[in-house]
Parts: C-alpha cells; sequence; structure tokens
C-alpha cells in the first residue's frame, strides 16, 4: 500500500465549467491533500471535456488530466469504468472521490470491485488519520437516524463517493493556470457491452439539476391535496431563485416527476434554505433533506413530527401563507 499516495478527484463539466459538486470534491480534496502533503489531481474523460478542464488549476489541483477516446464521446459505462481503471491502475492514487451522483453512483463501486478495494457511497463528511492515511468517511445509516463512520483499512485506493452539498464549493483563483495533461488510454470496444443510440432533451432531468445545486428548495407534500398547489409552490421557489420538489405522495399523485422526489428512495438535498409545505415529517422523507442549513415548515397540523426537526415553523393553511409570503417578496423586490 506504500506505493498508493496522492488525492484523484474524477470530475464533471456542467457547459464549460466544472460542475458544482466537482467544485466542492475539490474543497475537501485540497483539504486532505494538505494533510496528507501530498498531491490532488483532478480527471476527467472524453475529448469534449478539454474545453474548461484547465479551471481545475483554480480550483487547487496540482495535476489535471483528461482521458481521451473515440469510446468516450458520450457517456457509457464501461468504456469509463475502463478508462478510469487505466487511469487509477497508473497513477496510484491512495483516495479517490466521486459526486453522489448518476454518474458517480455508477462508476464508483464498478470501479472498487475492479481494484478489489472498498467504498463508501453517500458519505456527508470525509475525516483522515494522517499518521496512517486512513480515510474516515462518514454516512447517514438508519434512514438518516445516525451516521455510520467507515474504514478501509486494507483496500488501495480508498474510494468514497460524496453527497453533494455536504460541503462548500473550493475559492477559485483564476490567476493558476496550467497546461491540461492529456492521458493516454488503451480502450477495447469488445468489452463495451452497450451502444450510445441518440441523446433526449428531457425538461424534468434539468429541474433534477437544478434542484441538486439550489440554495433555496421548496418541496410540496400529501398536504397540498391538490396538483394546483405546486403552482404556487414554483412561484415561491422562482421569487427566492431557488428549486421546486416533491415528497413521495406528491409523486405518486402526478403532481411532480419522480426526478424531483426528496427522500430515502429519492434525492438527497443540502440547500441553505428548505421549505417543507404540507409534509408531516416521515423519517423516510427527512432522510433527504436533514442536512439543510435551515428547514422551514408550513403544516396546518401544529401536531405534526416535522415541527419537531425543523427550525421555523409556521401553522397555518399552506395557500394563505404562501401567497401573502410571496406578495411581500415581490414588494421587497420592486423597492430593492
Amino acid at each position: 500500500m506504500e506505493d498508493y499516495k496522492n488525492i484523484m478527484i474524477f470530475g464533471e463539466m456542467d457547459g464549460e465549467g466544472l460542475s458544482s459538486v466537482t467544485a466542492q470534491l475539490m474543497r475537501i480534496g485540497k483539504r486532505l491533500s494538505e494533510e496528507l502533503s501530498q498531491e490532488l489531481s483532478l480527471v476527467f474523460l472524453g475529448e469534449e471535456a478539454l474545453k474548461g478542464t484547465e479551471a481545475g488549476y483554480g480550483y487547487g489541483a496540482d495535476k489535471v488530466y483528461m482521458g481521451a477516446d473515440p469510446l468516450l464521446q458520450n457517456y457509457m459505462t464501461d468504456a469509463c469504468l475502463q478508462a478510469m481503471e487505466q487511469i487509477v491502475g497508473e497513477l496510484k492514487p491512495s483516495i479517490v472521490l466521486f459526486g453522489q451522483n448518476d454518474m458517480g453512483l455508477d462508476l464508483a463501486p464498478r470501479l472498487a470491485f475492479r481494484l478489489k478495494t472498498g467504498v463508501t457511497l453517500d458519505c456527508v463528511d470525509l475525516k483522515l488519520d494522517s499518521e496512517k492515511g486512513l480515510l474516515e468517511q462518514v454516512k447517514p445509516v438508519f434512514g438518516g437516524k445516525a451516521h455510520g463512520h467507515f474504514c478501509n483499512t486494507e483496500g488501495r485506493p480508498q474510494i468514497a463517493s460524496v453527497r453533494e452539498g455536504a460541503f462548500d464549493p473550493a475559492e477559485y483563483d483564476a490567476s493558476l493556470k496550467k497546461e491540461v495533461i492529456a492521458f493516454d488510454l488503451s480502450l477495447d470496444p469488445s468489452g463495451v457491452r452497450t451502444r450510445f443510440v441518440k441523446k433526449e432533451k428531457d425538461e424534468s432531468m434539468e429541474l433534477a439539476l437544478k434542484l441538486a445545486s439550489a440554495n433555496v428548495v421548496v418541496c410540496g407534500g400529501r398536504g397540498l391535496k391538490k396538483k394546483e398547489g405546486m403552482d404556487l409552490i414554483k412561484e415561491t421557489a422562482d421569487l427566492l431563485g431557488g428549486a421546486i420538489a416533491g415528497t413521495r405522495p406528491a409523486v405518486d399523485n402526478g403532481w411532480v416527476p419522480s426526478s424531483l422526489q426528496v427522500g430515502l428512495t429519492g434525492k438527497k438535498v443540502n440547500p441553505q434554505v428548505y421549505i417543507a409545505v404540507g409534509i408531516s415529517g416521515a423519517l423516510q422523507h427527512m432522510a433527504g433533506c436533514s442536512k439543510s442549513k435551515l428547514i422551514v415548515a408550513i403544516n396546518s397540523d401544529e401536531s405534526a413530527p416535522i415541527f419537531k426537526l425543523s427550525h421555523v415553523g409556521v401553522i397555518g393553511d399552506y395557500k394563505g401563507v404562501l401567497e401573502s409570503f410571496n406578495e411581500e417578496v415581490k414588494r421587497i423586490k420592486q423597492e430593492g
């Protein structure tokens, strides 16, 4: 295990810039690299990712790599897995971090299996025993009722995926610029068991991406009673520059798409402000939002469990509360 050192982050792009989760991984990655006195590297796959990847240096990377191959033109699990296996096999990082999103959930466990090492998914904190170089990986367990602490004492590299919002983004320094290092790959087409057909725009996925990085989330539950309640919630979210979401009952009733479900079996969000509208506060739902900095609950039932879990509680009919709130926000914006 002495051959393994340095921190590696699997990077993703959002347009021509780093994705929000990658910027957050850079902060924790930089902290770990400083504590270990080791290098921090950032890896991107696919030539289309080349534009803007040099920004990784501005976020604190010591080295930025770009692995290119025709098979990486569009995301396919088998091709990306081969690429990461080759890159990790040559660079031998001690720690590899992914974002807790569709791509990270797809690649991290498969890479760990290929490398015969361990992986911890959905981490909300990472701690380090600098003397032993062991990464303590902290994640919610039992539906968010507790935190489990995990450590890979034998396998290398130590692999983890990190929940978006668990860390603030790294600060960006535009003066830090270097060349992106090209990494030569040799991918086997016969090992790719799927083929890319076409891309289709999915508006619900765009909303899901907005939800993942929003500072304000307004979520509706069973208490809305009808789909029109989501229109009011959307107005509130738009006024605050936030995103909308729903509970399992809201999804089951067709009020919001499943990609916007927050909870144990849905998305995990960590916004600055989480406004829960008509939500009772079941643990299955709170497991998806308990890390929010400020939870505001609006419910007509004063005995709803969510009032014990929220920072601010408003007892009353959500329609009257939100309509008054929206009017006040509009007034403040007009005066400002």
